[in-house]
């Protein structure tokens, strides 16, 4: 167990005052890796590292940090890595996991996309369904649909390192909708050689506290690094998200772009910073954050940061925070919709426009019936 763990960390300590330049947490423990389901499309091998991760992944950092990197040496959980040495088409690689109410489970992956290849990622972190019968399930003998809330235990981490070499693309899709976690974490570092693209897709509809942290080194030449973000947190919840674009070498292209709701007590901060060093001449950054505030007892806390080092660049930062039009709201309850209706579709619309991006149509679909089911209602 980690006592306290200190967690995405903006790279400038810019906002002391306000006490948001990291966040900790503590009693972390993990009992080992949780057995997901992966689905593996030809073109894209699979090898199982019990002791961890090659050698070169070691110098990627997370957008979480290194205590992040500590917990994993600690658990001595192994890994698993996906390569590809061309492009891949038609299916991509899927990974799906199923978490229980009391699950203490942290899981590893490296991608290495060779020279020139291209592949899709995506990773489904979910709560498994609770239609276990009577007295299985959990320890003490209790029904996992009668559990609450306030009942669960659990935690949910994985980290993701990712390599990419010369004209390499990697499109990584990750769906945060596990309630039955207590925390959730969730770790990405990446690496972008000469000409590379790398796309990040982050669905965040679930989790009582999820803390995410995403960091992409631009390292070569002419790389590109987007991040597309949509989330929908209510009912006390707490969501807490660090970006980072490291911008190190010439033309190179970052966008980050995040679009959420929060209603029901809910708390969210989210930190986007690109950092433009010495000889990043002829760099691009971009980050945008659009918050929809639907009560008044929520808590945003966002903070875009840009760092230069480099003269010859570009760097636009910004946020739109607000709350829904009065006129707006009272035209469609004059069209028979509820307040509560009103939310939902609201909040479904942002995760929508986010959810168009990811690249396989199963994904989407599955989804899309999700957030019916569910009403797009965060953590609820």
């Amino acid at each position: 167990m980690m006592e306290n763990m200190k967690i995405n960390q903006l790279p400038s300590r810019t906002w002391n005052w306000l006490k948001m330049n990291e966040t900790a947490v503590s009693g972390i423990s993990v009992s080992g890796a949780h057995e997901g389901n992966l689905e593996i499309p030809e073109g894209i091998k699979k090898t199982v590292c019990p002791a961890g991760l090659p050698d070169r992944f070691k110098d990627v950092a997370g957008g979480m940090g290194s205590d992040m990197d500590m917990l994993i040496r600690e658990s001595a959980a192994g890994a698993v890595l996906l390569s590809a040495d061309s492009d891949v088409y038609g299916e991509p690689a899927r990974i799906r996991f199923a978490y229980g109410a009391f699950e203490h489970s942290l899981n590893t992956f490296g991608i290495l996309a060779k020279e020139g290849s291209n592949m899709t990622v995506i990773m489904d972190m979910a709560a498994e369904r609770n239609d276990a019968p009577e007295g299985t399930g959990t320890t003490d003998g209790k029904n996992p649909a009668a559990v609450s809330r306030a009942e669960h235990t659990g935690l949910s981490a994985v980290q993701t390192k990712l390599i990419l070499e010369k004209d390499a693309k990697i499109t990584l899709v990750q769906i945060i909708r596990n309630k039955n976690a207590k925390t959730v974490l969730n770790d990405i570092g990446a690496k972008v050689a000469d000409g590379a693209k790398l796309s990040v897709i982050h669905l965040f509809l679930g989790g009582d506290k999820v803390y995410n942290g995403c960091r992409a080194e631009l390292i070569g030449k002419k790389r590109n690094f987007t991040a597309d973000i949509a989330y929908t947190v209510a009912d006390g919840c707490v969501l807490d998200m660090n970006y980072v674009a490291l911008h190190e070498g010439k033309k190179s292209v970052s966008e980050i772009r995040t679009d959420g709701v929060l209603h029901e007590n809910a708390r969210k901060l989210f930190r986007g910073t690109i950092d433009f060093k010495k000889g990043a001449a002829g760099a691009v950054g971009n980050e945008k954050e659009d918050v929809l505030l639907l009560d008044d007892d929520v808590v945003n806390q966002t903070i875009p940061l840009i760092l230069c080092a480099e003269e010859d660049v570009e760097g636009n930062h910004g946020a739109t925070i607000g709350k829904l039009d009065e006129d707006l709201v009272f035209y469609l309850e004059s069209r028979g919709m509820t307040l509560v209706e009103i939310y939902k579709m609201m909040a479904k619309a942002r995760i929508d426009a986010v959810l168009r991006f990811v690249p396989d149509e199963k994904t989407k679909a599955d989804v899309a019936s999700y957030l019916e089911s569910e009403g797009s209602n965060g953590c609820k």
